[in-house]
């Protein structure tokens, strides 16, 4: 993620945390039942990692979450805020791009030496140029451009090739503000999705590529359930049969974010189509299906793995749980994710409680505050890792990775 102006860059991003924190199994099915060994530990703080924040330089932040059993960073990757604001700011599109990765370059390096590594999120605004209504960012949500957006991940994935190995597609395309308007964008996302994915498998053909980075459930007007978009992404009804002719897709994982912030981690949650951490059950069966009928099939072969790639409960504000109940709940959905041997990923969406007064400051997932103390939340995460240490994945030595490669030009 990169922009001329840190300060912009911040605001914005601010602004889409903000906007994406507004959304947001069954018990495991047959099969899934057996301990997932060497599932993955993982969290997202892109105003820490990316930004910084005061009191947090050096290697604190690395030593707070190898402390958890961090091994993954996942980070998103803003499309239009990858150039300078006269680029993404333009009606029509540049003759020469200027991209700027140098922030997410540098977290790549330091994670590195940490034994961490990073997951890129390939999601929007795009930039003014590439959606339907010219809207300038960040409510360029309206029918991005497939081919703009796949021209751009052909860009990151050569420019990261060797040094990311992980890539998802668009966050949470289920909900409106991220991708619209919400009937099209099944459609939309298809034709984005399979762009990318051609893309990075060219440049990089080892890097995995997950799609989905749903959210959890149906909220009329701003959401749909998120197996009545997946169906809706591969053309099948239902009953998971082929109702038309579109893109059979490949995958190396699908990506879900299964917060239910009200309940235990074991609530079914109403609704068929809602997938929450207590219903995962519902999204292997569907993948099921959809392998069986050749609309969506894992690129490794077999059953499609689970990455789920935000997960935490309020801190602060009106919807957070006693702290004796939140201590709980995490332990509980960690150990829900670990039992599953499809969840290959768990991950904790905030570090850092945001600063009080800022405009993500409602989104309190964090773990400690802006100082550095530790809350109950983070206590319970530590307690749960070193309790499961032999069946998780361990942060470990350097990571040795090529150099970065010069600012691309497109």
């Amino acid at each position: 993620m990169t922009l001329v102006s840190p300060r912009a860059t911040r605001a914005l991003l601010i602004a889409l945390v903000a906007a994406a924190a507004i959304v947001s199994g069954a018990l495991a099915a047959p099969g899934d039942a057996k301990a997932a060994r060497g599932m993955e530990l993982a969290i997202q703080d892109d105003g820490l990692f990316l930004q910084g924040r005061k009191g947090w330089g050096g290697e604190r932040a690395f030593d707070y979450i190898r402390s958890l059993g961090v091994t993954r960073i996942r980070v998103n990757l803003l499309w239009a805020y990858t150039m300078g604001p006269s680029q993404y700011g333009a009606r029509k599109k540049p003759k020469q791009i200027y991209y700027q990765f140098g922030q997410v370059d540098e977290l790549i390096d330091r994670a590195a030496k940490n034994g961490i590594r990073v997951h890129l999120s390939l999601t929007g605004p795009a930039p003014r140029w590439a959606n339907a209504r010219r809207a300038a960012t960040p409510k360029a949500w309206y029918k991005p451009n497939a081919r703009e957006f796949g021209l751009w991940s052909d860009v990151v994935a050569k420019h990261f090739a060797g040094r990311v190995d992980r890539y998802s597609i668009w966050n949470e395309p289920n909900w409106k503000t991220w991708l619209g308007p919400l009937k099209a964008a099944p459609s939309i996302y298809r034709g984005m999705y399979s762009r990318a994915y051609k893309a990075i498998k060219a440049a990089d053909p080892r890097a995995k590529v997950l799609i989905g980075e749903t959210s959890p459930y149906s909220r009329p007007g701003f959401s749909t359930a998120p197996l009545a978009f997946l169906r809706a992404v591969t053309c099948v009804d239902r009953n998971y049969k082929r109702v038309r002719s579109c893109t059979k897709l490949k995958a190396d994982g699908y990506a879900h974010h299964p917060y239910d912030f009200s309940h235990a981690p074991a609530f079914q949650y109403p609704g068929d189509d809602n997938v929450t951490i207590g219903t995962l059950g519902r999204l292997t069966r569907a993948l099921d299906r959809l392998s069986r009928s050749g609309a969506l099939r894992f690129a490794g072969g077999g059953r499609m793995p689970l990455y789920l790639t935000e997960y935490g409960y309020f801190a602060s504000g009106h919807r957070a749980l006693p702290k004796n109940v939140r201590s709980r709940y995490l332990k509980q959905a960690y150990s829900i994710a670990l039992k599953n041997s499809r969840v290959k990923s768990q991950l904790q969406y905030l570090l850092v409680s945001p600063p009080r007064g800022s405009r993500a400051s409602f989104f309190d997932l964090g773990l400690a505050s802006t100082s550095g103390k530790r809350n109950v939340g983070y206590t319970a995460l530590q307690s749960w890792y070193r309790g499961n240490r032999g069946k998780v994945k361990r942060p470990g030595a350097a990571i040795t990775l090529p150099p970065a490669p010069p600012q691309p030009v497109g």
